[in-house]
């Protein structure tokens, strides 16, 4: 089992559309790892988290087979990580689809009312929909299983998810777009064994609000280089880590000046790596 990185920036891309920024400029200039697509993943030959707006994209660079998909877990309602209008080409005429394809997309109640009004009749494109709940424990394929978590972002009108996906009871979390979670999810995951974990870092070194003593982050639905370093040791400190645990940084905006070097110049000194497009880690 894989967990591949397919695009590591925030909504605006890196170099960001239209943007004449230094960084920006500097990333053109080197490409490589600081050439950012819009940040999604996939987990094995079946299950992709997220569909944005460079879903197409990453197939193409990164030399991808979504034929082979059967689940597909939508984080939050932006359009970044939801736009349920490419899904469409699995429509006959358009794709010749395996015999026994059948796509199942989860999310939460917006995600569902926006591929409700998309795909009224989801039948002839072999998918269906299935709104989830935090917590909630989801079978998939053999020794896989999926637990929608709640994350600290969105609006108050939205749940937005994170993923704890356990493959033969080693656990992969994908953390991006979220603050600091709530004690709920701190307590689900100090019940399992985490061998991978993603964590958002939008702001880069920028602070993005205040924080109280309990750590709650206030007024921000997002993490900083600083917060990253701090999830790891809180879940150290509740004995959540695996032994050899990859422990990833990634969902980078241009806004937080620091390219790739220099994020791992902070990162990798405390044991943290950096996501990059096509980063491939071995769950």
């Amino acid at each position: 089992m894989f967990l591949k990185v397919l695009g590591s920036a925030a909504a605006e891309g890196w170099p960001a559309t239209f943007c004449a920024c230094p960084v920006c400029r500097e990333a053109r200039r080197r490409g490589g790892k600081d050439i950012r697509r819009r940040t999604t993943y996939q987990l094995g030959e079946t299950v992709h988290i997220d569909w944005g707006p460079d879903s197409y994209a990453s197939m193409i660079a990164l030399d991808m087979d979504y034929a082979p998909l059967r689940h597909l877990f939508v984080t939050h309602s932006h359009e970044d990580h939801w736009s349920p209008h490419e899904l469409a080409w699995r429509q006959p005429g358009f794709a010749r689809l395996p015999e026994d394809s059948w796509l199942t997309v989860y999310g939460n109640r917006q995600t569902e009312a926006a591929f409700a009004r998309r795909y009224p009749d989801p039948e002839p494109l072999r998918m269906t929909y299935r709104r989830v709940a935090p917590f909630e424990r989801l079978e998939l394929d053999d020794d896989l299983v999926a637990f929608p978590l709640t994350a600290s972002h969105a609006s108050e009108d939205e749940v937005a998810l994170n993923y704890l996906f356990l493959y033969e009871g080693r656990g992969v979390v994908i953390g991006n777009d979220t603050g600091w979670w709530i004690p709920e999810v701190w307590d689900f995951l100090s019940r399992h064994e985490l061998h991978v974990v993603v964590m958002d870092c939008t702001s880069g070194p920028l602070g993005t609000g205040p924080r109280d003593s309990e750590k709650s982050w206030v007024g921000t639905h997002h993490l900083n280089c600083e917060w990253v370093v701090e999830v790891r040791d809180e879940l150290v400190r509740r004995s959540a880590l695996a032994e050899g645990c990859r422990f990833v940084a990634n969902h980078f905006s241009h806004n937080g000046g620091w390219l790739h070097d220099q994020l791992e110049e902070y990162f990798v000194p405390r044991g943290i790596l950096v996501g990059y497009d096509g980063m491939t880690v071995d769950v």
